[in-house]
């Protein structure tokens, strides 16, 4: 083939559809689908704060008029999408003298071949930012991966940061009435939501210091073979092992290691535990409209007012054919309307 006859076969289109059809599976807060997702078209989130007016309806005789439906008091927030972008290049050195494996028999690399392999890269790196930012969430944050806080959730609903300290290191601390308190403040403040039950994502110490308490102890090691069928059942569900799981006192707690490079204060680049340790966050499970994911259109002329898409690619040839420059970005508002259902505890007063 003349290399002047190179024709690259790759739209921004094509590249995208291909990038989202690569199936997301980073991440124990995806598998567990607390956040749900859809697209918008606007840059722009307008979110809308009514608590839910639910009451007991008086009896009356038949035929009288029904009582009538309280009105609803709230306010309207505009929050902007963030914009993550990342830029990744192919160059024939990536593609020169490689051999791909197929079965038995090798072949050299294509473009085809690589382009693949970069799309999957590419979606890991869009997925392990997007688990990082519905960790950030469930703390009432939302966090770049350099650290910086793009909302402080708690400033934009006006709310409160509930943090409760489970005071591990003293045996006499009364762990149930700290369990009730976790449920209490997050069933008190969900006005008007429903949930099926509350879980609390936690690093392994503060999971090590509480199966270990004095009186925490013996529920553990006494049904350890329930334990063993929950996490069974987990794995199946779920698809993977992502940490142990206690049902303790109507709150499942769950074991989380999830961690990813960002850059600290120094602007070097460190692997960050998504928990700190001794930590934890608690949350409903089963909500109808608490935890949202919305993702905006592109930076891109030929995606404006479009419904936005979790990723988007854009290929640009190079000059005199030195590679394929890929930039790729995602636009995700991920955002708990009631933050004040969130609940951080510690494991000590540090």
């Amino acid at each position: 083939m003349d290399p002047e006859d190179f024709n690259f076969s790759y739209t921004a289109t094509d590249l995208t559809e291909q990038v989202n059809r690569v199936p997301n599976t980073y991440g124990l807060i995806l598998a567990l689908g607390i956040f749900d997702t859809e697209g918008v078209i606007s840059t722009v989130v307008e979110i809308r704060i009514e608590d839910g007016v639910l009451r007991v309806l008086p009896t009356k005789e038949r035929g009288a008029p029904g009582t009538p439906g309280a009105r609803e008091t709230g306010k309207t927030i505009y929050m902007e999408v963030p914009h993550f972008p990342d830029q990744d290049l192919i160059t024939p050195q990536d593609i020169q003298n490689m051999l791909i494996l197929v079965g038995r028999t090798k072949r050299p690399a294509t473009l085809d071949d690589e382009m693949a392999k970069r799309l999957a890269n590419i979606r890991r790196n869009h997925d392990i930012t997007l688990e990082y930012l519905r960790m950030s969430a469930l703390k009432g944050l939302l966090k770049d991966g350099n650290g910086q806080t793009i909302y402080d959730l708690y400033d934009v609903f006006d709310r409160q940061k509930k943090v409760i300290n489970f005071d591990l290191t003293n045996a006499n601390t009364d762990v149930i009435s700290k369990c009730d308190e976790v449920f209490g403040h997050i069933a008190e403040n969900l006005k008007g939501e429903t949930m099926s039950g509350v879980e609390m994502l936690v690093d392994n110490k503060f999971f090590n210091a509480l199966i270990q308490h004095e009186k925490v102890e013996k529920y553990w090691t006494s049904n350890q073979q329930g334990i063993a069928a929950i996490a069974q059942a987990e794995r199946e569900n779920l698809g993977g092992q992502y940490g142990r799981i206690f049902d303790f006192q109507n709150i499942r707690f769950r074991e989380y290691y999830g961690s990813a490079p960002v850059r600290n204060a120094n602007n070097e680049v460190v692997n960050e535990r998504f928990i700190e340790p001794f930590r934890g966050h608690a949350y409903p499970m089963g909500t109808m409209d608490t935890f949202k994911t919305w993702f905006a259109p592109a930076n891109d002329i030929r995606f404006v007012n479009t419904v936005g898409a979790e990723i988007y690619i854009s290929p640009e040839i190079l000059k005199h054919g030195k590679g394929v420059e890929l930039q790729s970005e995602s636009n995700p508002l991920v955002v708990p309307k009631r933050p004040e259902v969130l609940v951080e505890v510690r494991a000590n007063a540090a």
